[in-house]
């Protein structure tokens, strides 16, 4: 393989690891109309959003070992080539059927965004300048979000739910081209490719390593704090003070601002106060908000902008934390950064969405089993990091 001729800029990198959470949210206020369409019930048109999740989940760490394999290159532009063909399919799907199986091969195809990105900044970047650059790419990813089903809602209202998939095929096509033009191969040449042996070995590596899986589970634990209220806040605000749920959707992408805001300082600051210290201030910050919310579902009737302030204290630090934990998880193993990247990602997906599972599961109209669950999170999350900065011997390995 070339050594790094051309390294396209974070802010593209930037967009390609952000299509994958925009790709799942722009739809979400279209699932009404997607089941219209198709005559369905909306648990059956839910599907086109738990398919999405459950590609992005099965083909990170898949995307993670063939950006080892056989570069990064090949496999972003195969996966946003993939990505642009099938947001085209799920245009055109005559049948809710076609339009599932579609939703997952656009998420086996844009997964390769966050993993095959980070491997590059690995490639390319240490220590801080790659934890600056995660930030950076943090509040891409905490940006999209927020204004995806603003965007959605609009296209759906004003010209239907198939021109959100021309949208987002728009957008692949754009990437594609783009990392055609300025991605060269940042894969070392002497960089030996992993095969079935190699791989087992890999994973029993990061499967035993503490800075892989602390640094791993922070980031899980802290989307978990998010997605524990998230699954169930709109439904509780409805019934404790009678706000509607586009009222709360407007709120919520406000707060959700405020991640992006920690993240954006936290980069701002990574050069002068290291990556380390931003974590550790994360994540016992975010312990003590743990305490908050159990304080405040304590109370018998607790206002609504005392647990607004306290989610936007949350959502703040989840967002300066988050990119220096994406960045721990791989800088130990820069022989393996894809690989490293794509099972990472894909862990900490699967926690984070367990949380919106249990939330749901405990929901009993009250604030009190969320408060429990963002507790129990950011506990973890404390626990993480303990075990992240856990003495290791020479190979990495627990003492």
């Amino acid at each position: 393989m070339n050594r790094p001729t051309r390294i396209p800029s974070v802010l593209l990198l930037g967009l390609a690891s952000s299509l994958s959470v925009f790709g799942m949210a722009i739809v979400m206020p279209s699932v009404n109309s997607i089941a219209m369409a198709f005559d369905a019930t909306i648990a059956s048109a839910q599907f086109v959003i738990s398919a999405y999740l459950f590609g992005l989940a099965i083909a990170q760490p898949a995307s993670g070992v063939l950006c080892d394999r056989f570069g990064r290159r090949p496999v972003m532009l195969g996966g946003f080539a993939l990505f642009t063909a099938a947001s085209l399919l799920c245009a055109a799907a005559d049948s809710l059927l076609l339009l599932i199986l579609a939703r997952f091969l656009q998420a086996v195809g844009v997964s390769v965004g966050t993993v095959t990105s980070r491997a590059i900044l690995r490639d390319t970047r240490d220590g801080d300048r790659l934890a600056q650059a995660m930030s950076y790419i943090a509040a891409a990813m905490g940006l999209a979000p927020v204004v995806a089903p603003a965007i959605g809602g609009f296209i759906d209202s004003m010209m239907g739910y198939r021109v959100i998939f021309i949208v987002t095929a728009g957008l692949g096509c754009a990437v594609l081209f783009s990392m055609r033009r300025h991605l060269g191969e940042t894969l070392s040449r002497e960089h030996v490719p992993p095969n079935w042996l190699t791989l087992r070995s890999s994973y029993r590596l990061l499967l035993t390593s503490p800075q892989f899986l602390g640094f791993t589970l922070i980031y899980g634990f802290k989307q978990g704090t998010l997605f524990c209220f998230l699954a169930i806040g709109a439904a509780y605000f409805d019934s404790a003070y009678g706000m509607d749920a586009k009222t709360f959707g407007a709120l919520w992408s406000m707060m959700a601002m405020t991640y992006v805001l920690g993240a954006s300082l936290g980069a701002r600051f990574t050069p002068s106060l290291g990556s380390d210290r931003i974590m550790k201030v994360s994540v016992w910050a975010l312990f003590a908000t743990g305490f908050l919310m159990l304080f405040i579902a304590a109370q018998e009737a607790p206002p609504a902008l005392l647990i607004l302030s306290a989610l936007a204290i949350l959502m703040f630090f989840a967002g300066s934390g988050t990119p220096p934990a994406m960045a721990g998880a791989i800088r130990h193993h820069p022989n393996m950064a894809g690989t490293a990247s794509g099972l990472s990602s894909a862990i900490g997906l699967i926690v984070g969405g367990c949380f919106t599972m249990a939330s749901g599961a405990l929901y009993d109209g009250g604030f009190a089993p969320a408060a429990l669950l963002m507790f129990a999170a950011t506990s973890a999350s404390a626990a993480s990091w303990m075990l992240a900065t856990r003495p290791v011997t020479r190979s990495g390995q627990f003492e």
